[in-house]
Order: structure tokens, then C-alpha cells, then sequence
């Protein structure tokens, strides 16, 4: 006698094929790569202005809409911005008494330097710069 293989193979319905299929797919589509949680603190930061006049200087800074406005008189001024990140620093500094050489350093959080110029202008001469702070 002859043994038979009677395995009976399962038809799936088209029902559950779809289900399966649709599953499948939700599954696919919600495994992304998880988005890091958004840290505030790296959103904003603390940089620093330098300008320095070999005579009297009349200074004007604007951050997050907000004009500062300063004279100094033959020294190094400092000033600390408090800013959010990407945002765009204008600078604007007269020489008031006699021609000079102005120098305008900006530094980022990091406190590393991200603009430098110096020029010799002069009196009632504007310098005007714009500096993105990362």
C-alpha cells in the first residue's frame, strides 16, 4: 500500500490578504527614525560684541529688535548679547570726534570669533555690518 501525503495546504481569503497587506504597510510607514526632543537651551545663547575706537564712537546694535545705542570714548567696548540662534546682528558705529580706525570683533556662544573687520573712517562716517549669529 502507498502512503499518501494528504497535507492540507491553508488558503488564506482575500479579506485577510488585505489585512495583512495594510498592516504590513502601517508598519512600514511608522518605523522612521525617531526626531530628537528639542532641547531650548541650544536654542538660545549668550555672545559677545567688541568694539574698539581710537577716539569717541557712537554705537548702535540691534538684537531681537531691540536698538542698543552706546558712545565710547578712545576704549574696548563689551557688550553680551542674549539671542536666539540664526538671528541677524546689525552693527552700526559713527566715528564722532576725528577720523579713526574702528575695530568690530563678534563672537559666538562657543566664544569663538565669527566677524573681524577693521576699516579708518571718517567723522560722521557710518559703518553698518550685519552678522548672522549662529
Amino acid at each position: 500500500m502507498k502512503k499518501l501525503n494528504n497535507r492540507v495546504k491553508p488558503q488564506l481569503s482575500s479579506a485577510a490578504l488585505k489585512c495583512i497587506a495594510i498592516l504590513g504597510m502601517a508598519l512600514m510607514l511608522n518605523s522612521g527614525c525617531k526626531k530628537d526632543d528639542v532641547n531650548q537651551d541650544k536654542e538660545f545663547g549668550e555672545g559677545r560684541l567688541t568694539v574698539q575706537c581710537a577716539g569717541q564712537c557712537n554705537i548702535s546694535y540691534t538684537v531681537a529688535d531691540k536698538v542698543t545705542k552706546v558712545t565710547i570714548d578712545k576704549t574696548i567696548g563689551t557688550y553680551t548679547l542674549k539671542y536666539q540662534r540664526n538671528f541677524l546682528l546689525s552693527v552700526d558705529v559713527t566715528a564722532a570726534d576725528v577720523d579713526q580706525a574702528i575695530v568690530v570683533n563678534v563672537y559666538s556662544r562657543e566664544g569663538k570669533q565669527i566677524y573681524h573687520n577693521d576699516a579708518n573712517k571718517k567723522v560722521n562716517e557710518v559703518w553698518s555690518a550685519k552678522v548672522l549669529v549662529p
